[in-house]
């Protein structure tokens, strides 16, 4: 499944209607609002499509390998990367390190995480109608 379709069944899963046109500067892919835990919060996405071969390092995201921090220059309470394939631990060190300058220069909770093959999978599987699958 194409990058763009994938973000389109998320932008559907979430209820976005929104255009997030692809350009190589962006901060973000895709950026929403969703609820978290009771409370409505920003989501901050970057989507990594299946022409991407091999595991996914942070070399890999973006053209000079600055996609997570452009990532985190997004005004989000959530970061996530999704990616088909396997995601390197150093892509999750990279968030986590973004994740606690932003809490603290913030002043709150940044939650991040990633969506690898396997949850990609598992994500479309269980909403097949989102994906344009059934």
């Amino acid at each position: 499944m194409s990058e763009r379709k994938f973000k389109d069944g998320i932008q559907k899963l979430l209820g976005e209607r929104g255009k997030f046109p692809d350009w190589g500067g962006e901060p973000n892919d895709l950026f929403t609002k969703a609820l978290f835990r009771g409370k409505r919060v920003s989501i901050a996405f970057a989507f990594k499509g299946p022409g991407m071969q091999g595991v996914l390092t942070p070399g890999k995201l973006g053209k000079n390998g600055d996609q997570i921090q452009r990532l985190f220059r997004s005004p989000a309470d959530i970061f996530i990367v999704q990616y088909y394939g396997q995601i390197a631990e150093s892509v999750l060190d990279q968030m986590k390190a973004w994740a606690t300058l932003n809490s603290v220069r913030e002043g709150k909770k940044i939650w991040y995480g990633i969506i690898n093959g396997d949850d990609s999978n598992r994500i479309m599987a269980a909403y097949p109608k989102k994906f344009g699958l059934r």
